[in-house]
């Protein structure tokens, strides 16, 4: 049986309906009718215990796996950090402990990765996505690019990814490189001048520090292109205490070389060109 993935308003349905009806199975990709009878759920040839239900919990992805509902989400001993996938209504993101990895509060994250591609528009050539997370830029990015590199140096994400519907693209198109490496590291590999495009998109400087210091922005100058464009998120938490971190962020970018480096509201990140 393919992966089934649900939420507690599809789960919700399955408990309160009876006889045949359509929930999604996929986060909300598609509908498939299913049925209850027997105190059971009935998908296809398949039968599942309708008391497994029961005890669903709201901002909660779940699979069922051995007959019995799971979460997906589970703690990691080796890097002591939680991990969630969360749906958002749409396209879900993911949490590690606690901390969200895509803008989801305003926006969806299909529309904050959208924001992050129009701003350095048009999206062509060869693309360095320096964070790969749940895979949507570099999904995003394929669909123009000739091809893409995308970066995720913990496995526990890509597992994560998994098990999203909206991430099937990052592990079956052939345009797309998934590189189970840190970039702070392996970026040195590249040749110069080798990204049309590069978009990074880090978690918060509290989890990757590396990740906003001058000596890597000097290594995303190096690979970029002449004319190539880079977009930078910022986070940006002391907005409201007066606090930014971005004019920061741009004279890092200008120091490295960039000869442009404009902040971007809309998408909460800089654009530089090259």
């Amino acid at each position: 049986m393919a992966v089934i993935i649900l939420t507690k308003s599809e789960i919700d349905k399955i408990l309160a309906f009876s006889g045949e009806f359509e929930i999604s199975a996929d986060l909300g990709k598609s509908l498939r009718k299913v049925r209850t009878e027997g105190g059971c759920l009935v998908i296809g040839q398949h039968k599942i215990l309708l008391s497994i239900f029961k005890n669903a919990k709201e901002n909660t992805c779940y699979i069922i796996h051995d007959g019995k509902l799971e979460a997906v989400a589970f703690f990691s001993e080796q890097t002591q950090l939680y991990y969630k996938l969360v749906p958002t209504g749409g396209w879900p993101t993911l949490k590690i402990s606690s901390t969200p990895m895509h803008r989801h509060i305003h926006l969806s994250p299909k529309e904050d990765t959208e924001l992050k591609l129009r701003a350095v528009s048009p999206v062509h050539g060869k693309v360095l996505d320096t964070c790969c997370g749940l895979g949507y830029t570099a999904i995003m990015a394929a669909k123009n690019a000739d091809d893409v590199v995308t970066f995720e140096k913990d496995k526990n994400v890509l597992h994560i990814a998994e098990f999203n519907p909206y991430s099937e693209e990052l592990f079956n198109s052939k345009k797309i490189k998934i590189m189970n490496n840190d970039v702070f590291g392996e970026i040195r590999k590249f040749p110069d001048c080798y990204f049309s495009r590069i978009i990074h998109d880090p978690p918060t400087v509290a989890y990757a520090p590396e990740l906003y210091s001058s000596e890597f922005h000097g290594e995303l100058y190096r690979v970029l292109r002449p004319g190539g464009k880079l977009y930078h998120y910022c986070p940006n938490p002391r907005k409201t205490k007066g606090k930014v971190y971005y004019p920061k962020l741009v004279r890092r970018l200008k120091g490295a070389g960039f000869k442009s480096a404009q902040w971007d509201e809309k998408s909460s990140g800089i654009v530089s060109t090259k």
